[in-house]
Protein backbone atom coordinates (compact mmCIF):
# COMPACT_ATOMS: atom_id res chain seq x y z
CA UNK A 1 0.00 0.00 0.00
CA UNK A 2 3.04 2.47 0.61
CA UNK A 3 4.41 2.36 -2.71
CA UNK A 4 0.72 3.26 -4.08
CA UNK A 5 0.46 6.00 -1.83
CA UNK A 6 3.63 7.61 -2.94
CA UNK A 7 3.07 7.05 -6.55
CA UNK A 8 -0.10 9.09 -5.87
CA UNK A 9 1.76 11.91 -4.10
CA UNK A 10 4.71 11.62 -7.17
CA UNK A 11 1.68 12.08 -9.54
CA UNK A 12 0.14 14.98 -7.74
CA UNK A 13 3.38 16.50 -7.41
CA UNK A 14 3.74 15.89 -11.08
CA UNK A 15 0.50 17.46 -11.81
CA UNK A 16 1.80 20.74 -10.00
CA UNK A 17 5.03 20.85 -11.56
CA UNK A 18 3.09 20.45 -15.34
CA UNK A 19 0.39 23.20 -13.88
CA UNK A 20 3.15 25.61 -13.44
CA UNK A 21 5.18 24.48 -16.61
CA UNK A 22 2.02 25.94 -18.16
CA UNK A 23 1.36 28.65 -16.89
CA UNK A 24 4.95 29.73 -17.54
CA UNK A 25 4.31 28.76 -21.43
CA UNK A 26 1.15 30.27 -21.47
CA UNK A 27 2.57 34.12 -22.52
CA UNK A 28 -0.56 35.59 -21.63
CA UNK A 29 -3.02 33.14 -22.77
CA UNK A 30 -6.12 33.02 -20.49
CA UNK A 31 -7.37 29.76 -21.24
CA UNK A 32 -4.21 28.19 -21.29
CA UNK A 33 -3.56 29.84 -17.40
CA UNK A 34 -7.19 28.79 -16.79
CA UNK A 35 -5.92 25.12 -17.47
CA UNK A 36 -2.62 25.50 -15.61
CA UNK A 37 -4.57 26.57 -12.61
CA UNK A 38 -6.88 23.98 -12.52
CA UNK A 39 -3.78 21.60 -12.68
CA UNK A 40 -2.28 23.33 -9.79
CA UNK A 41 -5.13 23.17 -7.90
CA UNK A 42 -6.06 19.36 -8.58
CA UNK A 43 -2.29 18.27 -7.58
CA UNK A 44 -2.78 20.35 -4.28
CA UNK A 45 -6.35 18.72 -3.93
CA UNK A 46 -4.74 15.23 -4.89
CA UNK A 47 -1.74 15.76 -1.93
CA UNK A 48 -4.70 16.81 1.23
CA UNK A 49 -7.09 13.62 -0.12
CA UNK A 50 -3.66 11.91 0.82
CA UNK A 51 -3.19 13.15 3.74
CA UNK A 52 -6.20 14.40 5.67
CA UNK A 53 -8.46 11.26 4.81
CA UNK A 54 -8.28 8.59 7.26
CA UNK A 55 -8.77 5.50 4.99
CA UNK A 56 -5.85 4.87 2.59
CA UNK A 57 -7.95 3.68 0.30
CA UNK A 58 -10.65 6.05 0.17
CA UNK A 59 -7.17 8.77 -0.16
CA UNK A 60 -5.78 7.40 -3.00
CA UNK A 61 -9.55 6.55 -4.71
CA UNK A 62 -10.13 10.41 -3.99
CA UNK A 63 -6.66 11.37 -5.17
CA UNK A 64 -7.38 9.17 -8.63
CA UNK A 65 -10.27 10.60 -9.43
CA UNK A 66 -9.11 14.52 -8.90
CA UNK A 67 -5.15 13.69 -10.67
CA UNK A 68 -7.08 12.18 -13.44
CA UNK A 69 -9.54 15.17 -13.76
CA UNK A 70 -6.88 17.88 -13.60
CA UNK A 71 -5.01 16.28 -15.95
CA UNK A 72 -7.51 16.29 -18.48
CA UNK A 73 -8.42 19.69 -17.60
CA UNK A 74 -4.68 21.28 -18.00
CA UNK A 75 -5.24 18.91 -21.41
CA UNK A 76 -8.01 20.49 -22.66
CA UNK A 77 -7.62 23.83 -21.21
CA UNK A 78 -3.99 23.89 -22.90
CA UNK A 79 -5.07 22.35 -26.47
CA UNK A 80 -8.12 25.11 -26.83
CA UNK A 81 -5.06 27.72 -26.05
CA UNK A 82 -3.08 26.67 -28.54
CA UNK A 83 -5.84 26.38 -30.83
CA UNK A 84 -6.63 29.77 -30.50
CA UNK A 85 -3.20 31.05 -30.88
CA UNK A 86 -2.93 29.36 -34.15
CA UNK A 87 -5.99 30.89 -35.30
CA UNK A 88 -5.26 34.70 -34.56
CA UNK A 89 -1.40 33.96 -35.86
CA UNK A 90 -2.90 32.55 -39.04
CA UNK A 91 -5.58 36.15 -39.08
CA UNK A 92 -2.28 38.21 -38.48
CA UNK A 93 -0.13 36.72 -41.18
CA UNK A 94 -3.06 37.16 -43.54
CA UNK A 95 -3.75 40.74 -42.06
CA UNK A 96 -0.19 41.41 -42.62
CA UNK A 97 -0.29 39.78 -46.02
CA UNK A 98 -3.22 41.69 -47.08
CA UNK A 99 -1.56 45.08 -45.70
CA UNK A 100 1.69 44.74 -47.57
CA UNK A 101 2.22 46.68 -50.95
CA UNK A 102 2.29 44.70 -54.22
CA UNK A 103 5.97 44.34 -55.32
CA UNK A 104 6.83 47.06 -58.16
CA UNK A 105 8.78 45.01 -61.26
CA UNK A 106 11.76 46.53 -62.13
CA UNK A 107 11.27 47.61 -65.25
CA UNK A 108 8.04 49.51 -64.15
CA UNK A 109 10.26 51.43 -61.23
CA UNK A 110 12.91 52.65 -63.46
CA UNK A 111 11.17 53.87 -65.85
CA UNK A 112 11.59 51.50 -69.08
Amino acid sequence: MDAWIWGAVVLAIVLVIAGGIAWWLARGCVLTMIGATGAVVGGVMSLIALVVLLDPDVGLRVAFIVTVGSGVWLLAWALAGGIRGQRLLRAEERAAGAAAPAPVPVTTAQGH
